[in-house]
């Protein structure tokens, strides 16, 4: 999967940190003498990156020295917060939707490629009724969508339903979450028969049945992770970390692929 035009070219990541390090090294270093206080980075993250980014996170701590706390929520809802000037150092939604505006806006200085992001439905092990794409629109087919205002997830849908040609009036929609983990747990619970929600998170679950969505009807993503004027020398220090193999290994470890 090829990273989008106007993104930062990964390989040339390393060479921009060091910049950032010195610029933010010089900023900073003036007035901290005498004080040993461990550094803080803020990150919003969408929900569904939970298990991979605490794990990350507590590495990160480990070797540098440096904590990383993270509000975890819906893409559009953190997207919001920081329309409204709670910007954190980072920022990781679940697509590339809300990066793109806010770097428009010029709430992001910029943003680059973390991991794929594969829509796919989900139903209980147990319930065989729901075998395919073309079983979703059955009109017994209890369905849980994503928020497409509060969820990247929720997105992707819409432009799924959409190629399908499945008009959601004529679907049985019971109620729409608005984080992809909100999805999967009514699943899980049997309050609902399936729904759409991201790869990543049904093989997390390890409690659902994945059925694929044929390739001309889906949506795959990409994760980014962008960064605010916010951001000093300890966040971009964290984002190489992300990007280097032990922090695409993490991600691999619960279900997200590699950007090609």
């Amino acid at each position: 999967m090829q990273a989008p035009a106007g993104w930062i070219n990964r390989d040339l990541f390393p060479l921009f940190l060091a910049l950032a390090l010195l610029i933010t090294g010089v900023v900073c270093g003036c007035g901290n003498a005498g004080r040993a206080v461990k550094p803080e980075i803020m990150v919003f993250a969408g929900a569904g990156m939970r298990l991979p980014l605490n794990e990350i996170g507590q590495r990160f701590n480990e070797k540098y020295q440096v904590e990383v706390i993270y509000d975890y929520g819906g893409s559009g809802r953190l997207a919001n917060k920081i329309l409204a000037g709670q910007a954190p150092g980072i920022f990781i939604p679940g697509g590339e939707k809300w990066a793109k505006i806010l770097k428009k806006k010029g709430f992001l200085k910029d943003y680059l490629p973390l991991a794929p992001h594969i829509p796919v439905i989900i139903t209980r092990p147990a319930d065989n009724r729901i075998k395919s794409f073309a079983h979703f629109s059955d009109p017994n087919n209890r369905i849980v969508l994503g928020d497409a205002t509060a969820c990247a997830i929720g997105a992707a849908t819409t432009v799924i339903l959409e190629k399908a040609g499945l008009a959601e009036s004529k679907l049985n929609i019971k109620a729409r979450g608005i984080t992809v983990k909100q999805l999967v747990q009514w699943i899980e619970n049997h309050n609902a028969d399936s729904a759409i929600v991201w790869q990543a998170d049904a093989v997390q679950s390890g409690r659902v049945r994945i059925i694929d969505i044929p390739e001309p009807y889906n949506c795959p993503g990409l994760i980014p992770v962008g960064w605010t004027a916010k951001a000093k020398k300890e966040a971009f220090l964290y984002i190489q970390y992300l990007l280097s193999a032990e922090g695409r290994a993490v991600f691999g470890q619960y279900g997200f692929k590699e950007v090609d």
